[in-house]
């Protein structure tokens, strides 16, 4: 292989790894963002309803547990 096609090469492995990072980022940001409102709109009704939600989350709220507990 020459020089030139090494190169270029080089630069589309470079090229579609930077878009596939990205695309994960994206993802994960989507999934954290939907999650977050969706555990929003459960807590309301819940309260709504006279329960109290509880919820379990880790940082991005990628996994939660909600429950609500009426009183």
């Amino acid at each position: 292989m020459e020089v030139r096609q090494v190169k270029r090469v080089i630069k589309y492995v470079l090229g579609i790894g930077t878009l596939l990072i990205l695309s994960g980022i994206f993802l994960i940001g989507a999934q954290s963002h939907y999650n977050q409102k969706e555990i929003k709109i459960a807590s309301k009704l819940c309260l709504e309803n006279g329960g109290q939600p509880t919820i379990i989350r880790d940082y991005l709220a990628l996994n939660y547990s909600f429950s609500c507990q009426k009183n």
